[in-house]
This record gives C-alpha cells, structure tokens and sequence, in this order.
C-alpha cells in the first residue's frame, strides 16, 4: 500500500473562504504587519458559523534563510511574553467579539518559498508559532539537501493518520498534538511531495505504510 503525498496535501486545503470581518480587524492587521514586516491578507474559513476561522498570510521580502537569521537574531517576529505573542493578538480580539476566534492556516510566503502551517487543535498555531520558527532554522541544513535547494512549499505538519488514510478524522488524537513529527515538501527536483520526518532529521522516501510498522 502506497500513497501519493499530492494527495493528502491538497486535500487538506479545500475550504470555502469569506472576507474576514470582525471588530478590531483593522488593528490585528496593522499590528501583525509591523511584528513581521509583512504585507498581511486575512480570510475567514466559513465552514464553522459559531467561530471565527482565520486564515492568515504574511508576504515578506526575505529568503527563507534570511528570516531565519532575521528571527534567530531578535529583529522578526519578537517572540517573546513581554514583547509579541500571536496568541495575545488573538485573546485581543476575541475580548471585543462575541464568537470565539482562531487561526485556522498561517501561511509565510517568502522569496524562496512558501510555509505552510496548518491547525491542529485549538490555539495550536499561536502557541507553537515560536516553536516551529525554532524547527525551521535547526533543520534547515538537512531539509534544503545540505544547502542544496530549498523546498518551494512547506507544509507543517502532516500526521501519521493522514499519511494511511488521507484524511483529517482524528485531529485530535495524541499522535497530532505537536508540530515535530512529519513535514511535507515540495522541490523543483522532486516529482511529488516529499515527507520530512522531523524527529530523524531525515527525508521517507519509502512507501508510507511503514510509518504504521
């Protein structure tokens, strides 16, 4: 049993979007805008009336390398409790609407590539958005073939239960929790998406059934 990782990947991201619109949007913008100085464009993910789904996109004139640096040296971002936190923007926000809020899909479109990270429970992009900053930067020798090229499309995280399956239908079971075990990458030199296993810093090239063994 083989699966196509084209597959999966897309399947995760077909989603009826609106406009976004809700008190405060203006300002969430603005500030975003000015933490990771990036034109910002926000969506709403309308599958759910009783929330509001955000679907987020930063446009930053940097290589993925340079925002690494960038973020590693304190200048992008300001990721810290006393400074910035995504999840503070975002309690913002919800304290000045009545329907609950959060980020469905955050997306960094860079110069060299696009990352792409998707929701895992609730609140899981603005809690871990630091941390996945972090990943990208330890791993970025290993996952660019040592130096070698850098993935056009990054996609954080892709689960065990999609890689069998090819669906989202148990996000929240203990194996989706964190953003470190499996990444899906697309290369100019690579007919379909490649798996990055995060946790081996290594590349699956198998078939990926025998991430089940």
């Amino acid at each position: 049993m083989s699966l196509n990782p084209e597959e999966f990947n897309h399947s995760l991201r077909k989603r009826n979007f609106i406009n976004a619109s809700f008190s405060g949007l203006n300002s969430f913008v603005k500030n975003l805008e000015k933490h990771f100085f990036s034109k910002v464009s926000i969506r709403e993910n309308s599958s759910n009336c009783e929330k509001i789904n955000l679907v987020i996109a930063l446009n930053c004139n940097l290589t993925l390398w340079e925002l690494i640096h960038q973020y590693e040296t304190g200048n992008w971002g300001t990721f810290n409790q006393f400074k910035y936190s995504l999840s503070n923007e975002i309690n913002t926000v919800q304290k000045i609407n009545d329907i609950p809020i959060d980020v469905d899909e955050f997306s960094i479109v860079l110069k060299d590539t696009t990352v792409i990270i998707d929701k895992i429970y609730n609140r899981s992009i603005g809690e871990q958005l630091d941390y996945i900053l972090h990943e990208l930067g330890e791993h970025y020798m290993q996952f660019t073939k040592e130096y070698s090229e850098v993935p056009y499309e990054i996609f954080v995280a892709v689960f065990e239960e999609n890689l069998i399956q090819n669906e989202l239908n148990l996000v929240n079971s203990k194996k989706t929790q964190n953003y470190n075990n499996f990444w899906a990458m697309y290369f100019e030199s690579e007919i379909d998406a490649v798996i990055y296993d995060v946790q081996k810093s290594t590349f699956l090239y198998e078939d990926l059934y025998m991430l089940n063994q």
